[in-house]
């Protein structure tokens, strides 16, 4: 990853709302709390788009094997966290189903980043 790219602080920028977000309490959520009825498919694109500007900013440089790994160990491993953030944020509540949504679309993002060269 190239911190000079653009590609680059789009991720940050993008991976800092999740996190930010995740630890907001529930009773500071405002707008947002309303399409948390549509809360597996908010959780699948989220991360779906955040797979995808992940691998967009890796893919300044070619990327190789060890690259990929990375991706796919990210995309399995921040979904535990910021789940796991969740149990500690008031009026927040972590949910399997949503890790498994998470992880989904990130995969998926990734695969769709892989398919545009």
């Amino acid at each position: 990853m190239q911190l000079t790219s653009p590609r680059t602080w789009i991720f940050i920028l993008y991976l800092c709302t999740i996190v930010y977000l995740s630890a907001t309490p529930a009773d500071e959520m405002g707008y947002f709390s309303f399409i948390w009825r549509y809360d597996k498919y908010v959780h699948f694109f989220e991360y779906l788009i955040l797979g995808f500007l992940l691998v967009n900013a890796l893919m300044v440089n070619p990327m190789r094997k060890s690259d990929w790994i990375a991706v796919i160990a990210f995309i399995i491993i921040f979904p535990i966290i910021d789940e796991t953030v969740q149990r500690f944020t008031p009026g927040r509540i972590p949910d399997v189903m949503d890790g498994i949504a998470d992880i989904s679309g990130g995969l998926i993002g990734t695969y769709l980043r892989s398919l545009f060269r």
